[in-house]
């Protein structure tokens, strides 16, 4: 069972963030979390909330548990780029691009099982109620809102008419 988080648009450069995702893959969610906890980069704080959204997401949507989960891929791409001018002296001016990225994460069983997703049960009908108590409506035949659209359509006055030349 795969598992997968995404962080989008993230304000850091792809470039300053590799070196640090490339030495987490491979390893196992609570040895990277460990890592990442004693990094003082920019880069280790957003990874670890991604680590742990993907974990979280195996632990409540599929019932993984933390312990035999590890990253199978932890990518940083390229994302969109925010053009700024650095105004220089004589009045000239140097592009100045602020990157961003996007991080996705796989993770995967370590000792895979046969768990399933759950499927969501149907909510059950409260106590006294049959289904055909459902269907009937106890509103009556002609609702308010109704009557007042019936009201101001039929009160509407034709003010021009147009004709053809023959």
């Amino acid at each position: 069972m795969e598992v997968r988080a995404v962080a989008k648009s993230v304000r850091i450069s792809p470039k300053k963030a590799r070196p640090v995702v490339k030495a987490l893959r491979g390893k196992s969610i609570p040895e990277a979390l460990n890592a990442l906890r004693f990094d003082v980069t920019k880069t280790s704080s957003i990874v670890y909330k991604l680590l742990f959204s993907a974990m979280s997401n195996g632990k409540n949507n599929y019932n993984l548990k933390e312990d035999n989960l590890r990253i199978k891929t932890l990518t940083v791409d390229s994302g969109p780029s925010f053009k700024r001018y650095w105004y220089r002296s004589r009045g000239s001016a140097d592009r100045l691009i602020k990157r961003t990225s996007h991080f996705t994460v796989v993770l995967e069983e370590i000792n895979p099982s046969l768990v399933k997703k759950p499927v969501a049960a149907a909510p059950a009908a409260p106590k006294g109620e049959t289904k055909d108590a459902k269907t009937t409506s106890t509103k009556p035949m002609g609702d308010i809102k109704d009557q007042k659209v019936a009201k101001q359509t039929s009160s509407r006055k034709v003010t021009t008419t147009r004709t053809t030349n023959k």
